[in-house]
């Protein structure tokens, strides 16, 4: 976990998101990268020039520079807060860098990915304009198509220690791989990992069977104590979800985010909504085929 990514959005719950990446960061002794991207197709025009199309690309072009002037302000300002964090707690390998770029979020995130080669994204699951990850946005198109796990944090008042995970599985060939993941990236936190099957099939399917393989695959491995397996015979996902969450004291949500799999079930289907999900202020963790 050498690289972190950021994508921020100056919204007030970004500092929320810089935390969590600091807080993995300071277990890996990773660097932070934050990322900001602005809109660069703003067209002004003034008919009362007869060369309107020049004046407004003058202007234009003005107005981006004052734009990525008070971005990268904006930025530094981020940037200069975790690094006082950093030199406050004394963590000497832990280093923030930034990057801005003109251009559309989900398509400039995709690109700096490819270049930065993250082994993780950090970033808000709702920003300004209160879009989130249930309504179409950045972060839930990220979440579909980043190549690494993506961690996207609700609009929550403050930092909440990671301590109880909830896996979601499907019974996909990768859950092994997932799960391993799962320890080594929040291992420092000591987390405990349920590894949840919310089954629709009633009687026709045996997810028994399927959750006694995982058991038996895991049980002689140092994670075992920390790790447990549930059966949900589901009618109302998002009542069982919910009770769930809350009764388990859950922390995070993981899961493999693939077109049939959990993260599919909740926003095609439609059975739970945003507020349902994040009234408990659980972040979401995916990761990818």
């Amino acid at each position: 976990m050498k690289k972190i990514l950021v994508p921020v959005d100056f919204s007030e719950h970004t500092e929320i998101s810089c935390k969590y990446a600091l807080e993995i960061a300071k277990k890996f002794n990773s660097e932070i990268r934050l990322f900001y991207s602005y809109f660069d197709q703003i067209i002004v025009t003034d008919s009362s020039f007869p060369t309107s199309v020049d004046t407004g690309t003058m202007l234009n072009e003005q107005l981006m520079r004052d734009i990525e002037v008070i971005a990268k302000n904006d930025i530094r300002e981020i940037q200069t807060k975790i690094s006082n964090e950093i030199h406050k707690e004394h963590i000497k390998e832990v280093k923030v860098t930034y990057t801005i770029v003109p251009g559309e979020a989900e398509f400039e995130i995709q690109e700096i990915c490819d270049e930065y080669k993250p082994d993780l994204i950090i970033m808000g699951s709702s920003g300004k304009g209160k879009k989130d990850i249930f309504s179409g946005s950045v972060s839930r198109k990220i979440m579909n198509r980043a190549n690494v796990p993506v961690l996207a944090i609700p609009p929550i008042p403050e930092y909440q220690e990671i301590k109880n995970v909830m896996y979601s599985t499907e019974f996909n060939d990768l859950d092994i791989e997932k799960i391993n993941k799962l320890f080594k990236i929040f291992n420092d936190f000591n987390i405990n990992v349920t590894c949840v099957h919310f089954n629709f099939d009633g009687k026709k399917t045996d997810p028994e069977q399927k959750i006694n393989k995982l058991k038996e695959i895991f049980k002689d491995k140092i994670e075992a104590d920390r790790l447990s397996f549930k059966i949900i015979e589901c009618e109302n996902l998002k009542d069982d979800l919910s009770n769930f969450v809350e009764k388990n004291s859950i922390d995070l949500i993981a899961f493999i985010s693939h077109k049939t799999g959990f993260f599919s079930r909740l926003f095609k289907q439609q059975k739970i909504t945003k507020a349902d999900l994040f009234k408990a202020n659980i972040p979401l963790f995916a990761m990818h085929e």
